[in-house]
């Protein structure tokens, strides 16, 4: 048989973890030939949630993974019985994965760079305490708020003037 595209559906999280255990399955019944490639969706997005060390990772198709290989019955049944597997998808005539669809959706899935995308809610005219930085427990005004850039123009008093200097919003804390 042919090699095709397979989903895999897995329990929400284990991803990763199961396709780790599908390869040492492999290994150890000598089927390392059967499976050529895996494919795990990658986290798409972060957002910072008021602090840096609060993260929050998302995953598209949470769930699922895809699998490129000639995949019989017996092998399906074995993988099957892997704690945390719940079914695998396509080798028949409902459910056939064109590969050129598969390789689409791995492009527009596969993110070289993870950017930050910030929540925030600071608006202008909001008091707000920076928290880090060389301007840390300065207390100011949102001048301007720049949802694109992740930044806020605060305005600082500074020997006695306004100064306007732009911070992250990971570093503010609306007082």
């Amino acid at each position: 048989m042919a090699k095709i595209w397979y989903s895999v559906q897995v329990w929400s999280g284990l991803e990763e973890k199961i396709k780790n255990q599908i390869e040492s399955l492999l290994e150890e019944k000598g089927l390392k030939d059967k499976i050529e490639r895996f494919f795990v969706p990658p986290p798409k997005d972060i957002e910072v949630i008021f602090s840096p060390e609060k993260q929050v990772s998302q995953k598209f198709y949470s769930g699922y993974f895809l699998v490129y290989g000639d995949i019989d019955q017996e092998l399906k049944e074995e993988i099957k019985k892997i704690e945390g597997v719940l079914d695998i998808v396509g080798g028949d005539k409902l459910y056939i994965f064109r590969t050129e669809e598969v390789e689409k959706l791995i492009s527009q899935l596969v993110v070289e760079e993870i950017k930050p995308k910030p929540r925030y809610q600071f608006m202008q005219g909001d008091r707000v305490r920076i928290t880090e930085g060389p301007f840390a427990n300065f207390i100011g005004i949102v001048d301007e708020v720049k949802p694109e850039k992740g930044k806020v123009k605060v305005l600082v008093s500074i020997f006695g003037r306004e100064t306007p200097v732009e911070i992250e919003f990971a570093y503010l804390q609306k007082i």
